[in-house]
């Protein structure tokens, strides 16, 4: 049996911007896995124990999954990505090994009241990326190769976006493939879907470059601490994106504002990040989430929530910088400081508040065989 895994992420600076083509985000992977396991079978076999699917077997026509019986609904959504990133796969594969597949990703999920909730680490796309790199090493492919990554990555992303509807930057695919601390520019979703549509094959698509998408590794300082906070509400990004889109179409001057405003600080944060100056790279995170907050107000999008703004104040309040990551509404925020002290002193603050201290680091590896 093959085991892969891929890590989750977060943003550190640079949200809603990086939506706009050459603008920059800083990202980091974190170490809450979405595992994939295979092993040759005479069909096609899909196990996922976080939906309650087992053995669903299927037929591969050259383009799509053909399930052996009819699925629900509720299949069909849960059964979403996972299709996505198999058909995908084998399209770009060609001839392929017939398998049986099974992820799972408990890592990413919390239980609260009897109830799963989604941390908001990026499951669906660590799962596509998990996925996507399980067959390639299943069908020989060495998945350590940077080559063979940027081509994991680019799958997954063509799977993940579509599955998605068609919205979002992709860095979550980013974080799960490459793993460490980045820069990321976005891929151009026009170009993508244009490529895609005139019948272009997914193979000549992968091998092809992409219009804007870039991927620039950071060194880590060595005393960087990463404290991740929950607020235990789940937030649906793809809702607010497309909130966010009726906002530039409605008043384009402040939403380039905005997203100048951001992209412009991320611009500033990237040699003072490179030069490692601690005391520049706090204040500039801090200022980003003012920037988001400015952003959340005049959009009307719930970005900094009240739990989320409290998080990134409490941490502000002992020497750390705080923040919401990612899309807002809800899920994670981080604090990033440079000593054992103060990342003490951001988690006894968190504590009092009645936040949840999430048990996660970041993560170095990307996607790797286990």
């Amino acid at each position: 049996m093959l085991k892969v895994s891929a890590p989750g992420k977060l943003f550190l600076s640079g949200e809603w911007a990086v939506l706009e083509l050459g603008n920059p985000g800083i990202v980091t992977a974190v170490d809450k896995r979405v595992s994939v396991e295979l092993e040759e079978f005479e069909k096609i076999s899909i196990t996922l124990p976080d939906f309650s699917i087992e053995n669903l077997e299927a037929d591969f026509d050259g383009k799509q999954l053909n399930w052996s019986r009819p699925i629900t609904d509720k299949e069909k959504a849960d059964l979403i990505f996972i299709k996505g990133a198999i058909e995908t796969t084998l399209q770009y594969l060609g001839s392929h090994k017939k398998f049986k597949i099974k992820s799972y990703g408990g890592e990413t999920q919390m239980i609260i009241d009897g109830q799963k909730k989604k941390i908001g680490f990026g499951s669906s796309a660590a799962a596509v990326v998990a996925t996507v790199a399980g067959l390639l090493a299943f069908n020989g492919y060495d998945i350590k190769n940077r080559q063979v990554r940027d081509s994991i990555y680019k799958l997954a992303t063509i799977a993940h976006f579509f599955a998605q509807g068609k919205v979002g930057s992709a860095f979550d695919v980013a974080a799960s493939t490459y793993g460490g601390v980045f820069v990321y520019k976005r891929f151009d979703p026009k170009w993508l879907t244009e490529k895609l549509n005139a019948g272009g094959s997914v193979k000549n698509v992968v091998e092809d470059d992409w219009p804007g998408f870039e991927v620039e590794e950071l060194t880590i300082p060595h005393d960087f601490h990463l404290l991740v906070g929950w607020t235990k509400d789940s937030a649906s990004t793809s809702g607010m994106v497309k909130q966010m889109d009726s906002f530039r179409t409605g008043n384009p001057p402040e939403y380039k504002k905005c997203y100048d405003n951001i992209a412009n600080l991320v611009r500033v944060l990237i040699p003072v990040w490179k030069k490692m100056d601690k005391p520049k790279i706090l204040e500039l995170v801090r200022k980003n989430e003012q920037h988001l907050s400015e952003l959340g107000q005049l959009s009307g999008v719930n970005i900094e929530t009240p739990e989320l703004k409290k998080l990134s104040q409490t941490a502000n309040s002992v020497g750390a910088a705080g923040k919401l990551s990612g899309a807002g509404g809800g899920d994670c925020g981080i604090a990033i400081c440079f000593d054992k002290k103060t990342a003490g002193d951001v988690e006894l603050g968190w504590q009092k508040e009645g936040l949840y201290i999430i048990d996660t680091k970041l993560d170095r590896e990307g996607v790797k065989m286990e």
